[in-house]
């Protein structure tokens, strides 16, 4: 089997047929599709059975609620493909995708990238044209052109490099695609940059991870922030990258991802993010290339102003 695909579904029945018929219209046929439906409690089970029934590329696994994470990684045990995607039940493929990555791996990559298109907005995509990289020039790269390259779903992933490096999603945490991909992307020693759009992005999902307003969900979605942004500092004190403004790159990106999230919170419990912002340093991770310098001193007085 040389590609599979992995959908995790929760309560997606509005949106099956969308998706899985862009998988199963691709023009290159060599791939299968695992589906790990996650304690559905809408139509979904009946329709993926029905699915699985009448197509034999189709493998359905059902589970107790687990979250996205779980149920990817489940799909990545399963998985007998050469080389892995993760499609969400929302979201769809051009039919194309396969042909185009296929063209793509007469040498094996770790990781090929593509591009997606939001049904918002009309995306610029700065790359224009294929870019061989190592993982940490790769990183560079992207964070300069302010490329959108932490999503899951715009990778095709060697399984090989998958089990040599132990890629797994951390489950029970909101942003697992933030945590991992960019740390994944640094261990690359050959990957694939295009500027190919595949994937389209659906963002007026109601109820999905990214369009909610739940706060209490809010809330955790910037608690788990804040942990990978400690996991990946700790991550790369170990991994010894040569290209240090790839690391300072990084690490300044997470800073601002922490100080993003700490606008979305309510007044009190901002003064307690405020207090672990403050003793985790994170300011100091603020390179001067994303981050203003005049901005960051600012942004300290003002955080030292409002803690606990």
């Amino acid at each position: 089997m040389k590609y599979t695909f992995i959908v995790p579904v929760y309560n997606g029945e509005k949106y099956i047929d969308r998706c899985l018929k862009s998988l199963l219209n691709q023009t290159y046929k060599n791939f299968e599709i695992i589906i790990i439906n996650d304690g559905s409690t809408d139509n979904s089970e009946s329709i993926l059975d029905d699915y699985q029934k009448k197509h034999s590329q189709i493998k359905v696994i059902h589970q107790k609620n687990k979250g996205l994470s779980a149920s990817r990684n489940l799909g990545i045990k399963k998985a007998i493909g050469d080389y892995l995607l993760f499609v969400d039940v929302d979201d769809y493929i051009s039919d194309q995708t396969l042909a185009f990555i296929e063209t793509k791996v007469s040498k094996p990559w770790d990781l090929i990238k593509f591009n997606w298109t939001s049904n918002q907005k009309e995306l610029d995509i700065n790359l224009k044209e294929d870019k061989v990289s190592n993982g940490s020039d790769a990183i560079s790269y992207l964070i300069n052109k302010k490329e959108v390259f932490e999503m899951a779903v715009l990778y095709a992933y060697n399984k090989e490099y998958l089990e040599k490096t132990n890629f797994s999603f951390k489950e029970n945490r909101y942003h697992e695609d933030f945590g991992l991909i960019p740390i994944t992307i640094l261990k690359s020693t050959q990957i694939l940059l295009t500027s190919k759009n595949l994937y389209y992005y659906d963002q007026d999902v109601i109820g999905s991870i990214t369009n909610n307003d739940d706060y209490d969900k809010t809330l955790k979605k910037a608690c788990d922030v804040l942990e990978f942004y400690k996991d990946v500092k700790k991550e790369l004190l170990n991994l010894h990258i040569p290209n240090l403004e790839a690391v300072e790159l990084l690490k300044s990106y997470n800073a601002n991802a922490v100080l993003k999230k700490r606008k979305t919170l309510k007044k009190a419990d901002k003064k307690i993010y405020n207090n672990k912002i403050v003793d985790l340093k994170v300011l100091e991770d603020l390179y001067t290339k994303t981050f203003r310098a005049k901005l960051k001193k600012k942004y300290l007085k003002f955080l030292l102003k409002n803690t606990l």
